[in-house]
């Protein structure tokens, strides 16, 4: 219920909304420059910090990041994985991008001021969840060279994303990446007999090879059929090295698991 009302707010509202909902929490809150006020993050649950040193442990153990690796975080939100990122990567390189100009400006200021291999750049894309306009994200071109990252990270990203979105950030991806590099990625990924799987978390309105969970803000949470998924991942370059599905799925068990799956993919 709350969730509908949230999406029946403009992009504008719900941003001004988190704001003043949590200004008391902020007013009289300790400060932490590397944590940001409750009501600016817009992505993301759960404790700051342990959630950004948790993806660190799993790019490190699960995806096999360097501390020297040339990382491109796609999405870097209000840098909950970068900050935890700064402890690991002290020789390595850090691009993030993302499309909400309060996130990348909280970035700049607390994040890449303090370690300059840390690197946030905005860019004016359209999202309805977040943006009431923008450049289209199924043509833009991530501002980077050709086979430049080893790691790429995106993580609740594609869950806001519609088909022909998610295929042109792929194949982006996959330009930007060394050969053999590693995209871990996160999805909501629906396997056929699942489809009604969470009555509480359920993505109702099926267009075949995706599903939405809300008709009128697309990009609030986007669920991909498997085999679809699979067959943009091969077509531009990609091996699917991993996949682990989370518990936003009831038969899933919430002890050892993520509540979005997640793959790890290798670019041929």
């Amino acid at each position: 219920m709350l969730r509908n009302i949230y999406y029946a707010l403009s992009p504008q509202l719900r941003l001004f909304v988190r704001k003043l909902v949590y200004w008391p929490v902020d007013l009289f809150s300790p400060k932490n420059n590397l944590i940001p006020p409750k009501g600016l993050i817009y992505t993301g649950r759960g404790d700051f910090l342990q959630a950004g040193k948790y993806w660190t442990n799993k790019f490190i153990e699960e995806g096999g990041l360097l501390s020297d690796d040339k990382l491109l975080d796609i999405g870097s939100g209000i840098g909950r994985m970068a900050v935890g990122l700064t402890s690991y990567l002290k020789t390595g390189e850090y691009e993030g991008f993302d499309a909400v100009q309060q996130g990348v400006d909280w970035c700049q200021i607390n994040i890449q001021s303090k370690f300059p291999n840390f690197q946030f750049k905005y860019v004016d894309l359209s999202n309805d969840l977040y943006k009431s306009s923008g450049i289209d994200a199924s043509t833009f071109a991530f501002p980077y060279p050709t086979d430049h990252f080893n790691f790429a990270i995106s993580v609740s990203v594609f869950t806001h994303m519609l088909p022909h979105e998610i295929d042109n950030y792929l194949a982006e991806t996959a330009r930007t990446l060394k050969q053999g590099g590693i995209l871990f990625a996160t999805f909501f990924i629906i396997e056929k007999d699942q489809i009604n799987a969470n009555e509480d978390f359920s993505f109702p309105y099926d267009y075949g090879h995706y599903y939405l969970m809300d008709q009128k803000v697309k990009s609030a949470n986007v669920a991909l059929d498997l085999s679809y998924l699979i067959s943009l991942i091969e077509k531009n370059g990609f091996i699917l090295e991993k996949y682990v599905k989370g518990y936003w799925q009831k038969h899933v068990p919430h002890e050892s698991n993520d509540f979005q799956d997640y793959m790890i993919l290798k670019k041929k």
